[in-house]
């Protein structure tokens, strides 16, 4: 499930159905008193055939001319990363391109994150099975995007998710390990100040030889404020609230040579 609070106040509900992942199909509900009552669910795009539109794990973002952007894949025997687009508040959806990869052998990528720099120009940073991020970008709104390359940061085949702050920084939480289907012991923040292009040092949330930390959500909160959602050993969720400029302060910048 992901949950979108829309500039209106409205909060959505995405959520999955279906019996395997290949076969899921999209549904939304939405709420405008906080989540205490909530409108009939419907699929989002009635007969869809793809196997899941719109978000499939991270949140939508609300881009500068109002439309809806979400981050979407489909996990088929090949997997694919797109953005669906709304521009009538949720009602209807339009469908970009499939992201295509930079030239690496069977690299596959899924579950993208969001965020825009300036009006228009939009930008995803995406799992994959290559051992690291991969990122694309996008100079019209989302509805078409460049093939996808490194983003110079690791990455074991595990969820990832983003957000974005109104002084620009971005903080993102993944998995720091570097091989394909790799160890999820170690979950960390990284912070970029610079649309990222570069990133700090990794910021560790958890760290345990035996440990499984998994599928974070991060969230910007009113004023200085980062929140985390992530599970913990498949059978817990853990909450993390702190000031930004706290976390930034103690991780260091990594040189641009690297």
């Amino acid at each position: 499930p992901v949950l979108f609070r829309e500039r209106s106040g409205r909060i959505a509900l995405f959520f999955k159905v279906g019996r395997t992942i290949k076969d899921w199909r999209t549904w939304r509900t939405t709420s405008d008193d906080e989540g205490v009552h909530w409108s009939a669910a419907a699929e989002l795009v009635p007969g869809d055939s793809e196997g899941g539109r719109g978000p499939v794990k991270n949140k939508p973002i609300e881009l500068s001319d109002g439309a809806i952007l979400a981050p979407a894949s489909v996990e088929r025997e090949q997997w694919r990363a797109f953005t669906d687009r709304s521009t009538d508040g949720g009602k209807s959806w339009q469908r970009s391109a499939t992201v295509e990869m930079e030239a690496e052998d069977g690299v596959q990528a899924i579950q993208p994150t969001l965020w825009e720099s300036a009006p228009g120009m939009v930008h995803m940073l995406l799992r994959t099975s290559a051992g690291k991020i991969f990122r694309s970008d996008s100079r019209d709104g989302g509805r078409s995007w460049c093939k996808a390359y490194p983003a110079g940061l690791p990455n074991n085949n595990s969820g990832i998710d983003l957000a974005k702050f109104p002084d620009g920084t971005l903080a993102l939480c993944a998995n720091p390990a570097g091989t394909n289907w790799g160890p999820r012991n170690r979950l960390a923040l990284f912070f970029s100040q610079d649309n990222g292009i570069h990133w700090s040092e990794p910021f560790d949330l958890e760290n345990e030889p035996d440990g499984e930390f998994s599928y974070p959500a991060v969230i910007a909160l009113p004023g200085d404020g980062l929140a985390v959602t992530y599970t913990w050993r498949r059978r817990g969720i853990v909450f993390f609230r702190a000031a930004l400029d706290e976390l930034v302060r103690q991780t260091e910048p990594v040189p641009a040579e690297a």
